[in-house]
């Protein structure tokens, strides 16, 4: 499990709230953005009232622009528009921008490589709207390219579910080298899982590493101001609690709301929102997997709870130790996690239920409660009882390292790194997860999002069976109004059909 390469990741969501390096905002030749989509993270006073929003005001040579720093991330104007119809230019343009910033090997905290995102440029006013096909054949294999030339990390983010599922079409399953196979068949099994809505998430603090968040012992130690040499993760409570006698419980709760706020995601985040699990579970105090879940499903989408559940059907997330923007619902101490008690018998019937009724995936989580091991044995009973095979595939564990989880029949481990560092093994498990998207999203009734819709024509061309279906389809969607089969009994199910491959307007994309 050497040191791997720079990776392209592709993902579903919103870009702004990716933390990353630098971030690839396209403009045309007069450095005018659309400002509507841009507007969040660009200074207003740097910019003047132009045709297609706001002009910079700056110069520059070439064809980037370094033009702002926003939450830490450097913000780049690429130059994807001039009048050309040139898509290979437009993956030139870009390519040169992630070499400029590769060169820069400063790092955001909890991360090993730089980190360059970008949408999909090109498609709002540089002339690829309705040509996304030609586009994406020229700026995938680019973004690939430079990622493992110039050893960093790219990151193609995506608000609309046609652009991702179409790039994710143009992959190809040898962009994961640093994995072996067996590896690989795990990532796909999850990904299958997912797409037939099997999963549940179990998260804990592994998936937060690349925020540069601290540890257990890392957080104890940042608020002592010293370090604890006797610390193991069983008296972590009782530091807490000394902590606590020490400073007080209101500075003690200010510290931790301080040391683990997040004003971003990383890409594991956004990856495994993207996978649009209903039932989700989390020890993590931070928020960052909350605004993932904003940017794929909508903040009105879906419930946080702290130690109660959903009593709709909506996708949820249960924090068990608490929420950051609820200090009073922190577990931390001894004292709190006798509190906790009295919730727990309810919190163990939860991982039992999700353990009887979906695959549960944990990601970056030790597993080391002795009550939750009592749990599994009850859950591999239970099948065992009803002829489910009760000593395997119960879950799937994705350890940061193969000492950092406790082990149990039944359950895959996958570790991430047997040596190196913490970092380096997350980025390892984001390379693994945006495995698992790709899977899921071949795997999806959604796969064939993008087939009608004639902006992706282009990406046909040499699949002949997919043209000729358009040709038997496409009447269909151009059926007249008052064409008398529209009032057919079976047409509301011929439209469904043809809306769910593609025959229908796109969303506002940024772009």
């Amino acid at each position: 499990m050497g040191a791997m390469a720079g990776h392209l990741f592709v993902i579903r969501g919103d870009l702004t709230h990716l933390k990353c390096n630098a971030l690839l905002v396209p403009c045309d030749s007069n450095w005018e953005v659309i400002w509507e989509h841009w507007s969040a993270l660009l200074p207003e006073d740097q910019f003047e009232p132009s045709y297609w929003g706001r002009r910079w005001k700056g110069r520059a040579r070439g064809r980037t622009a370094d033009v702002w720093t926003h939450d830490e991330r450097r913000i780049c104007l690429v130059v994807t528009a001039d009048g050309r119809d040139d898509a290979d230019w437009v993956a030139a343009g870009v390519t040169e921008a992630v070499e400029r910033f590769a060169t820069d090997r400063r790092l955001v905290a909890g991360r090993v490589k730089p980190l360059i995102a970008l949408p999909l440029v090109g498609t709002g006013a540089g002339g690829f709207e309705y040509r996304r096909g030609t586009l994406i054949r020229a700026l995938l294999p680019a973004l690939r390219t430079v990622a493992h030339r110039a050893d960093v990390d790219v990151a193609l983010v995506l608000r609309d579910d046609r652009d991702h599922v179409a790039i994710q079409g143009q992959r190809s399953s040898t962009d994961w080298e640093g994995f072996a196979a067996e590896e690989l068949r795990v990532a796909d099994e999850l990904g299958a899982r997912a797409a037939r809505q099997e999963l549940s998430l179990f998260l804990g603090s592994g998936v937060s590493v690349p925020l540069g968040l601290p540890d257990w012992k890392g957080l104890l130690e940042e608020i002592a101001g010293e370090e604890i040499s006797d610390y193991t993760p069983e008296k972590a409570p009782a530091i807490a609690q000394e902590l606590e006698a020490r400073i007080g419980r209101g500075p003690l709760e200010a510290e931790i709301m301080r040391k683990v706020a997040v004003s971003g995601c990383a890409p594991a985040h956004l990856l495994l929102a993207g996978l649009a699990v209903r039932q989700n579970v989390t020890t993590n105090y931070d928020a960052a997997y909350e605004l993932a879940f904003d940017g794929s499903i909508g903040s009105a989408a879906y419930r946080v709870m702290t130690r109660q559940i959903a009593d709709q059907p909506a996708p949820w997330l249960l924090k068990l130790h608490g929420d950051v923007r609820r200090p009073s619902s922190i577990v931390v101490t001894e004292n709190d996690y006798r509190r906790l008690e009295t919730h727990h018998s309810a919190t163990l019937a939860v991982v039992e239920s999700l353990l009887m009724t979906s695959h549960l995936v944990f990601v970056g989580y030790s597993l080391a409660d002795q009550d939750f091991a009592d749990a599994v044995d009850r859950v591999r009973r239970v099948r065992s009882l009803a002829g489910a095979g009760g000593e395997r595939n119960l879950a799937t564990v994705l350890a940061l390292h193969p000492d950092s989880v406790s082990t149990h029949q039944g359950f895959t481990t996958v570790p991430m790194s047997s040596t190196g560092s913490a970092r380096d093994a997350a980025r390892r498990l984001e390379i693994f997860l945006d495995r698992m998207s790709w899977a899921a999203a071949r795997h999806s009734s959604r796969s064939d999002a993008y087939l009608l819709d004639p902006d992706y024509a282009d990406l046909f061309e040499d699949d002949h069976p997919s043209v000729r279906l358009r040709e038997v389809l496409e009447p269909l969607v151009a059926l007249p109004a008052n064409d008398p089969a529209r009032r057919s009994s079976g047409w509301r199910r011929v439209e469904e059909m043809l809306t769910e491959l593609g025959g229908r307007p796109r969303v506002a994309e940024q772009r």
